[in-house]
């Protein structure tokens, strides 16, 4: 995993991105992912992600992240 890592950013530094854009965009692909495993269930989402739904609710806010409807 590590050396995954490391080469993504290598990439990341090569094509000049900078270290915010990454940070923004690694963790609004995290969240999309756990939510999706979730059925975009904040709750469970926020558990598997060790904060509280209201804070999970303003990053999805601030990140715009479109709204997952869970699945019926």
């Amino acid at each position: 995993m590590h050396h995954k890592l490391s080469e993504l950013v290598a990439e990341l530094i090569n094509n000049d991105i900078d270290l915010q854009f990454a940070k923004k965009e690694l963790e609004s692909t995290y969240i999309r992912e756990i939510l999706k495993r979730h059925n975009g269930n904040i709750g469970l989402s926020a558990k598997a992600l060790g904060m509280h739904r209201n804070t999970l609710s303003k990053r999805i806010k601030d990140l715009k992240i479109p709204h997952l409807k869970p699945e019926v």
